[in-house]
């Protein structure tokens, strides 16, 4: 007994695709553009082909008949017969060239022209309309707001009506205010009565296009361009039978040469192709519900907080070194964005924020059945590094562009991953932080929160008890962070080992405690935890976790190389990042550098540069650990001085014999220096808007 497969449409199953089969429509169209530039060049050299055998053949007839051939008369006629079929080979050449043109060329190149004009005009139809729906909303959005504006104001109007009503003596001049203020209720509730017939109204009107727009408009669009994808699929198979057509008068040698390519066409099924590219794409049809009126409720107004508590309560959402509040605990990193704690938040079908780790694995089990973490994690990490991030001076501390990042998030909760257009390293370096933090579950649970904190040595033997889905999280994440604590790229970065951990300890851990005591001291034990992770958590096998880096990235140009003094407390715990053994560290002055091999020529370094090579300098940004203790409500705040404590050693000059730096400030006088780095990155002088 069979059963009926049911056929996949457009408008069910690729309801919200119309950047999937625009770009899928441009595909084809260049598609064929590059069969129809094959067969004019074939056609060209049939043609080609064609002129030098009819040349041959004249060239060897006018010279047969210059020989005397009356003792080899059978010879002659053998001879004279093979550069006839030479000629008969050439006019064959030319039926060819004839054929592809007219029967294969011109009817692709007519049928470009055609689809190029439909295209054209579906895609603006589509974009039209989706930018109508887009203002309507908008519209709605405004009318709302300012229906809720003037509503407030009549309620504080009246308030104030009744409290002057309560406290009135009977005076000339209480009765004169009262009297006002009676003039100022009546105002605005005229005011409020007609902002709540706009919004009505536009409700209504918003309510009738989206209709339109769901059962007419997209539709019809949607079928537009299953229309244009099955012509084009009927078309250029068409088109590919008139060439297999043109084998057959062919001599035998040439027809069974292509008997292949003939079968081959003939099982060209675009019914198959069309129901595979929907399955591959496919996605829940998921109506939007009709805007319904939310009248105002009176009793919202609330006594403002004072300033001192605005002040402190932004202190503790700095924690991390960032500005701006985040979605949860005020215990955030940088880059977060402010999002109501009483506004509900819409989660998208495709959305990869606010979505668990195991929701989002199930998600992406049959498209990306080889990736063991979230897609949209890879993507934001991919797209860091293809930006630089790892030598980029500050980065996942400098806040980015708030109207951009929410422009990229909602793209990737629509499910589009194609980050190509983004050009702004801090913008997927906010994501990435916003995504862990959205992360329902954190990725150490609440229930190991105070172990973690309390015995951050344990750090390993913790992670061990998470879930598998958040520890491959973890060590993706950890594994990504390790490449840019590389010392090569924290002289650009100044950003090491101890502010990255103080960067992403709020996303790996969730304080469950509000109180302000409680976070504060938590500060310093959930980076030391973080920290840890970094120093134990092993690297991965693959170089640089097969990301878009290079160790090239770090050198610029010789002029650019520089000695950066180390810190001595970090080094012994860095082992892990770098892979240097933990010897005695040595200093020792040469007069030639390690060999740095580069394909360009201007990386090399000149001779008379002098390094100072040390055996365990992995990390340029941690101070020692008196200074780091006694400044945790400065890290708090501005998260910058780990940053600012990296000092910049110029080489000494080419007559000393050895050079011992002096010492700078919060260090010992046996700070040794690292390795020759280059030299950071000019300051962006654009100031950007805090996330």
């Amino acid at each position: 007994m069979t059963t009926d497969v049911k056929k996949l449409k457009f408008t069910d199953n690729l309801w919200d695709g119309f950047d999937v089969l625009v770009k899928r429509t441009e595909s084809d169209l260049a598609q064929s553009k590059n069969i129809l530039m094959f067969f004019k060049k074939k056609a060209e050299l049939e043609e080609q082909h064609s002129k030098k055998l009819e040349k041959l053949a004249q060239k060897m007839n006018m010279s047969l008949e210059e020989v005397n051939n009356d003792n080899s008369h059978s010879f002659y006629v053998g001879w004279k017969k093979v550069i006839g079929s030479s000629q008969l080979e050439s006019d064959q050449h030319t039926l060819i060239n004839t054929s592809i043109l007219n029967k294969v060329c011109q009817p692709i190149q007519a049928m470009i022209k055609d689809l190029e004009i439909k295209r054209k005009r579906i895609v603006s139809e589509g974009i039209k309309l989706k930018h109508d729906m887009k203002e309507m909303v908008e519209a709605l959005k405004k009318s709302q707001l300012k229906y809720e504006k003037s509503s407030r104001d009549l309620e504080q109007a009246r308030l104030e009506l009744k409290d002057l009503r309560e406290t009135s003596t009977n005076s000339d001049s209480d009765l004169n205010n009262i009297s006002k203020a009676e003039k100022k209720v009546q105002r605005l509730e005229i005011d409020a009565s007609g902002a709540d017939d706009e919004y009505k109204e536009q409700i209504k009107a918003t309510n009738d296009f989206q209709n339109f727009y769901n059962v007419e408009a997209m539709p019809k669009i949607l079928n537009d361009f299953e229309h244009f994808i099955l012509s084009h699929f009927h078309l250029s198979k068409t088109y590919l039978v008139n060439y297999t057509n043109l084998l057959n008068d062919q001599p035998p040698m040439y027809i069974s040469n292509y008997e292949g390519v003939r079968r081959t066409i003939d099982q060209v099924d675009k019914d198959k192709d069309i129901q595979d590219f929907i399955k591959k794409n496919q996605m829940k049809k998921q109506l939007s519900e009709p805007f319904k009126y939310e009248p105002y409720v009176e009793g919202k107004l609330q006594v403002k907080k004072s300033k001192i508590n605005q002040l402190f309560t932004g202190t503790l959402r700095g924690i991390g070194g960032g500005s701006g509040g985040g979605s949860g605990s005020p215990n955030t990193s940088s880059g977060s964005l402010p999002i109501s704690a009483n506004k509900p938040q819409v989660i998208l079908p495709t959305a990869s924020f606010c979505v668990s780790i195991d929701e989002l694995m199930t998600r992406q089990k049959d498209t990306h059945p080889q990736l063991e973490v979230p897609r949209v994690l890879v993507v934001l990490a991919e797209s860091v590094t293809k930006l630089k991030g790892h030598v980029t001076e500050g980065i996942f501390r400098v806040p980015g562009i708030i109207s951009t990042i929410n422009s990229l998030r909602l793209q990737l909760d629509q499910g589009n991953f194609d980050l190509s257009a983004c050009d702004d390293v801090r913008t997927p370096a906010a994501l990435l932080k916003r995504w862990l933090r959205d992360i329902p579950e954190p990725i150490i649970p609440a229930s190991l929160y105070k172990t973690a904190t309390d015995q951050p040595t344990t750090a390993m033997e913790i992670v061990k008890k998470i879930p598998v889905s958040s520890q491959k999280v973890l060590q993706y994440l950890i594994n990504f962070i390790q490449i840019f604590c590389k010392y090569e790229f924290v002289a650009h970065s100044k950003m090491g080992v101890s502010n990255m951990a103080m960067i992403f300890a709020p996303t790996i851990l969730r304080c469950p405690s509000n109180d302000p005591s409680v976070l504060l001291n938590s500060v310093n034990n959930e980076r030391q935890f973080v920290e840890n992770l970094i120093k134990n958590i092993p690297p991965p096998q693959k170089e640089f976790m097969g990301l878009p880096v290079s160790m090239n990235d770090a050198i610029a140009d010789s002029d650019d190389i520089e000695e950066l003094l180390v810190d001595t407390d970090d080094d012994s715990g860095n082992e892990g990042i770098s892979g240097n053994s933990n010897t005695t560290t040595t200093t020792t002055a040469v007069t030639t550098p390690p060999p740095l091999t580069s394909s360009n020529s201007k990386n090399n370094i000149s001779e008379d540069t002098i390094i100072i090579k040390s055996d365990d300098n992995n990390d340029c940004n941690n101070n020692n650990s008196n200074n780091s203790n006694n400044n945790a409500t400065d890290d708090i705040n501005n998260n910058n001085n780990n940053s600012q404590s990296e000092s910049i050693q110029p080489p000494p000059s080419s007559n000393s014999g050895s050079f011992t730096p002096p010492p700078s400030r919060n260090r010992n006088a046996s700070t040794t220096l690292g390795w020759v780095r280059v030299k950071p990155a000019a300051a962006q002088t654009s100031k950007p808007n805090s996330e």
